[in-house]
């Protein structure tokens, strides 16, 4: 089975759905990634470090999902409302789309990825138990982004802080 990664199109993201140290793991229980060419290069992960790793970059956009069971993105159409929909073309049946899908957000968009014969796994209703902590999506964002706020505040004061 083929995993693929491709660029995140909603402006202003920089994460990418897969990093270059995960690929080794992946090929171990026998998949093979393909990622767009420059899909890591926000969240600084150069082309090469994946092909270093055993990834295959491809040009084309509409190669990676053509050649992909399994499509990993963060904003997945449901989620990424400005640019999502265009992907809706390149997708087949019988694929697999794991990301951000805000499924609860609209019936319509759900519909339109079952209709492909897309099998679809919101990350984002990964149960938040202890359990399933290593797959907790929400968590690990939450996380971030609380670091994040107190770094943007700490950056916001007129005086240092201990």
């Amino acid at each position: 089975m083929i995993v693929g990664v491709p660029r995140e199109t909603f402006p202003g993201e920089r994460r990418v759905a897969l990093v270059p140290s995960v690929i080794p793991n992946l090929a171990k229980v026998g998949l093979e990634v393909v990622i767009e060419a420059g899909a890591g290069a926000e969240a600084g992960y150069p082309d090469a470090e994946y092909v270093a790793k055993g990834g295959k970059v491809l040009r084309d956009r509409a190669e990676v999902f053509r050649t992909a069971d399994i499509i990993t993105q963060v904003l997945c159409y449901g989620s990424n409302d400005r640019t999502g929909k265009d992907d809706l073309p390149l997708f087949h049946r019988d694929q697999v789309l794991v990301g951000f899908l805000r499924p609860l957000g609209s019936v319509e968009t759900i519909t339109d990825i079952a209709s492909k014969g897309v099998t679809s796994f919101s990350v984002e209703l990964m149960p938040r138990t202890t359990r399933a902590q290593s797959m907790d999506a929400l968590s690990s964002m939450a996380t971030i982004s609380g670091y994040k706020a107190v770094l943007i505040a700490a950056d916001s004061l007129q005086k240092i802080s201990p």
